[in-house]
């Protein structure tokens, strides 16, 4: 096993390897292999079959590139839209978390999220990223 491990080490040697658009990719080929078996018709699991093996192999060649700056790029690239979705959906999660005893407001003025404590009544809220002031009703 050991002798394995390291033949596999020399052979990665000055490879890309995996990241996180590969990582992308790969739980979208899993899904797509599995609507692949769920899939009725021929032409229909033809096209999604070869769907798969396209991006097995695109996975695959990303993987055992020496081209640095050209899967970086694309890494960068992918993480630009990436990044602001993640975010999104952890914002929402928290939302949803704190629903009951927290309100998500917007600033007027520089229009970041401001979470401020849900009690009924005309409230006055500072924004702490601009300081402005300005009145909701909860």
């Amino acid at each position: 096993m050991q002798n394995f491990l390291r033949k596999l080490s020399d052979f990665m040697q000055g490879r890309y390897g995996t990241d996180s658009f590969n990582k992308f990719l790969l739980v979208v080929f899993f899904i797509l292999w599995i609507i692949t078996a769920f899939a009725f018709g021929f032409w229909s699991r033809l096209c999604l079959g070869l769907l798969c093996i396209g991006l097995a192999a695109w996975i695959t060649f990303r993987t055992l590139s020496r081209n640095y700056v050209a899967r970086s790029a694309e890494n960068r690239k992918f993480l630009k839209y990436y990044n602001p979705f993640k975010a999104w959906c952890k914002l929402t999660r928290r939302k949803f978390k704190e629903r009951k005893e927290y309100k998500y407001l917007r600033c007027p003025d520089c229009k970041s999220q401001l979470r401020v404590k849900n009690i009924k009544g005309e409230h006055t809220i500072r924004c702490p990223r601009c300081g402005k002031d300005f009145k909701k009703k909860i």
